[in-house]
Formats: structure tokens, C-alpha cells, sequence
């Protein structure tokens, strides 16, 4: 989302004398945003055009304000009522999807704010109003900033005032609740962080030198790993142990392994790895 925002914000700021991805969208009213993150990695999103605001309603998430946008192109702009509303149907968890997050892009002169929040309106709210108008789709938003109520109130009561605003609605294929919880835990300083050694910003080079654990399990004493599963039924080993705390245990496991598993020399090596370190990145 941050990315798909980053995008549409450098755009607008070259509105209008240098022609962008947006330029195109915003005659088309609409549609897939598909942009260059950087030389390798690309992104499509969804932006939606014509944002009015209609009212601020209670909702059960708090206050929510109904907007409508310009119905994106294709099917969903179909004359046919019935061609409209599958369209939308074909689209649920997809595009403005209950409790998906978008954000509003809100242009004023030379200032660009952001605004993210959550769609309350149901799949039913959307086609219900689809039905009866091809040229705009009505939703609700939840917005997180409150100050924002106070801009769409006075929007409300003075629509001359925006109307040489650009508002769009950015949308991400993002669900809300999904990343609450990443969310409420970055908003407080943690008390214990796991594997913080290795995980927890370091200086350059530190994890050349850094000395890694290994399980805590497996440091109990007279614990072994016994790796003979990993052996032919036509071998002759019957039982390979692996002690993480004797080095002469570990280098032996390592070469068996290697000698006459059923992995080859870097699948080996993973394996013993990822036993003898409390952290492992495998690449796979």
C-alpha cells in the first residue's frame, strides 16, 4: 500500500505538465495502476476516480463516511444491469472487498494528504447500488484519522470548496485485520524480543562474526538428533547421532551424510545446519 500511494503522490506532483500513468487513469476514470517499484520489482493496484463524499454515519466501526466513486471501466460500466452486478460478484474478495484497506489521495493546490481506512460496506451494499447506476459505486469507509471528519464535514456543507480537488481512492489487494496485530505490536516498545543476537539492527559485518546457538531443546544433556531416516534402506547405517554440543559429533553427522544419505552435499549441509542453530535462512 505504501508503495501504491508513493506512486500515485509522484504523479500528482507533475500534474499536470508532465504526462504519467495517473494522466491516463484519470481521463479513463479509473482502472489498474501498473508501475515500476524499481528495475526489477513491479506493482498493479486499483485507483479509483470522482471520489464525493455523501455523508458521515455511525457504523459499527466507529464513524463512517459514504462516498462515491466513478465505476472503473470494463463490465462494470455495462448498460446491462445484470452484467454490472456479476461483475462486482466475479470481483468479491478482490476489489473493495469488506474490510479491505484503501487510501484517499486528497490533492488540494499544491498540498497532498493521505488517509487509510477500511471498507465497511457489504458485497450486497455495492451491487444493490450498482443495479441502478452504471456510472458510480457508493461505499463505506472507516477512516483511522478523525481529523479527516472534520475536512469531509466541511466539504459537506461547502461542496464548492473542492472543486478543483483531486480526490482518488488507492486500493490495495490488503486485508485490515489480517495485519492488525503487526500493527498494535509495532505501537509499543517490546519487551523481549525473540532471537534479538541476530534479528535486531546490528553494524555492519556482526553477523560474520557472531557465534550462533543452538537450540535450546537440543542443549539438554544426553539429547541427540538420530538422522538415520535420512539413509537408504540399503545401507548399512542403522543409527547416526547428532550432539549439538560436540563438534567431533556434528563434523561426523555432516560427512555421512554427504558420503551416503539420500541428500546431496548442500541439502546436507542445510539439515545439519538448521539442527546445530536456533536461526536458519534456507534457501529453497
Amino acid at each position: 500500500m505504501r508503495q501504491a500511494v508513493q506512486l500515485v503522490h509522484d504523479d500528482l506532483k507533475t500534474q499536470p505538465r508532465k504526462k504519467s500513468k495517473l494522466t491516463e487513469l484519470l481521463k479513463n476514470k479509473g482502472g489498474k495502476y501498473r508501475g515500476q517499484v524499481d528495475t526489477q520489482d513491479s506493482l498493479m493496484f486499483n485507483v479509483y476516480t470522482g471520489v464525493d463524499f455523501e455523508s458521515l454515519v455511525p457504523d459499527w466501526r466507529g464513524i463512517s463516511a459514504s462516498i462515491v466513486v466513478d465505476t472503473p471501466p470494463g463490465r462494470a460500466r455495462s448498460d446491462n444491469s445484470y452484467t454490472r452486478t456479476s461483475f462486482w460478484e466475479s470481483m468479491s474478495g478482490k476489489r473493495l472487498s469488506q474490510g479491505g484497506l484503501v487510501a484517499l489521495v486528497w490533492q488540494s493546490s499544491n498540498d497532498i494528504s493521505v488517509h487509510l481506512g477500511v471498507i465497511a460496506s457489504s458485497l450486497r451494499d455495492i451491487t444493490d447500488h450498482v443495479k441502478r447506476d452504471p456510472d458510480r459505486v457508493r461505499l463505506r469507509i472507516v477512516f483511522f484519522d478523525t481529523k479527516l471528519e472534520l475536512r469531509i464535514l466541511q466539504e459537506l456543507r461547502n461542496p464548492q470548496m473542492s472543486e478543483q480537488h483531486i480526490k482518488l481512492l488507492v486500493e490495495s489487494s490488503v486485508m485490515f485485520e489480517a495485519i492488525r496485530p503487526f500493527l498494535e505490536a509495532m505501537k509499543r516498545e517490546p519487551e523481549l524480543v525473540p532471537f534479538s543476537r541476530y534479528l535486531v539492527h546490528r553494524p555492519p559485518g556482526f553477523l560474520d562474526t557472531c557465534k550462533m546457538d543452538p537450540p535450546r531443546y537440543s542443549t539438554i544433556p544426553g539429547f541427540a538428533f538420530n538422522l538415520s531416516c535420512l539413509f537408504p534402506d540399503k545401507t548399512d547405517v542403522e543409527d547416526l547421532t547428532l550432539s549439538v554440543t560436540d563438534p567431533q559429533s556434528i563434523e561426523n553427522a555432516r560427512a555421512e551424510l554427504r558420503r551416503s544419505s539420500r541428500l546431496d552435499p548442500s541439502q546436507a549441509d542445510a539439515v545439519v545446519d538448521a539442527l546445530t542453530r536456533e536461526v536458519s535462512l534456507i534457501q529453497g
